[in-house]
């Protein structure tokens, strides 16, 4: 396997769906943020969001200044610890998420009934599964 080649396109294709998303350069790093707390579930905090997305805090913290501003995230400080503050989707966050999130499913949908097979639909369905286990590499061990 050339691993170099298989980067490279995983990454060209990483590329065209930021590109149909629609997110511009400034906004990629918001969009991830937003993903992060809705992958979290009710349990963000800055801390957890920082650690998940390898972003320093400083950067963070302007993120989340910029998220609030738009009204997309909602802090709620913790009633046992006030040095906690627990971040979530607003109804216009996920919006935004989710209108995102639909444009690079529908491209690439369109993109795999074009360009592919039925066969190779399925490939790329099972090859899913392997990049699912890729990702997990290395981290949490008990995953």
């Amino acid at each position: 396997m050339d691993i170099s080649l298989f980067r490279g396109r995983l990454t060209r294709l990483n590329k065209r769906l930021r590109q149909e998303a629609q997110n511009h350069p400034e906004t990629w790093s918001q969009m991830l943020v937003l993903s992060a707390i809705d992958q979290m579930d009710g349990t963000a905090t800055p801390s957890k969001i920082s650690e998940a997305e390898n972003i320093r805090s400083s950067n963070l913290a302007a993120l989340l200044k910029d998220l609030e501003a738009r009204n997309l995230i909602t802090r709620t400080p913790d009633t046992e610890d006030r040095r906690r503050t627990w971040i979530g989707l607003s109804e216009q966050g996920q919006t935004v998420l989710q209108a995102s999130r639909q444009r690079r499913d529908e491209w690439l949908a369109e993109a795999a009934n074009a360009c592919l097979t039925s066969a190779e639909r399925k490939q790329l369905d099972a090859a899913g599964l392997l990049m699912d286990k890729l990702s997990h590499y290395g981290r949490d061990e008990e995953r």
